[in-house]
């Protein structure tokens, strides 16, 4: 006996809460997405779905965006990558918890994954352009970098 099309998408809502945890829009994006030989649901059926699911507290954007916070944190990610993560996934609303110490967090990886590459000036710039990456602030990375290794002011500009 076929679903109806309500039942087929909070089945399918809740299988993809089974599998990971989503914010609202990421989840609205996921369940609007159809294979083309599919119907595309109806609009009010999701923001039914949508908002059941928030109802039963399984659908909260307050939480996803403290996770996305603690997974950044663990991963070396600064405040600036954090706020990026947050943008894209439609929880930049979301107040998560205020940012690691930033300074600490690169001398951490300065220590364990960068010390080996500090030595010349190639080095240097090239650890500075992967803290950049990582959302760190230009000033931080430099204050860290002089603390913690013999690189030279020069040797920690910003490539244009």
């Amino acid at each position: 006996m076929p679903q109806e099309p309500y039942e087929a998408l909070w089945n399918r809502a809740l299988w993809y809460l089974g599998r990971r945890a989503y914010g609202t829009r990421e989840l609205r994006e996921k369940l609007l997405r159809r294979p083309p030989e599919k119907p595309i649901p109806a609009q009010e059926d999701v923001e039914r779905a949508l908002a059941r699911l928030a109802e039963l507290g399984l659908l909260n954007d307050s939480a996803r965006a403290r996770q996305l916070a603690e997974a950044c944190a663990r991963k070396g990610y600064g405040a600036r990558r954090l706020q990026m993560e947050l943008r894209r996934l439609g929880l930049e609303n979301e107040a998560p918890p205020p940012p690691q110490d930033e300074t600490g967090a690169i001398a951490r990886l300065l220590e364990t994954k960068y010390a080996a590459r500090l030595r010349d000036e190639k080095g240097c710039r090239a650890v500075f352009q992967a803290l950049l990456r990582r959302g760190f602030p230009a000033a931080d990375i430099r204050q860290a970098m002089r603390d913690a290794a013999e690189c030279r002011e020069d040797m920690l500009e910003e490539s244009e």
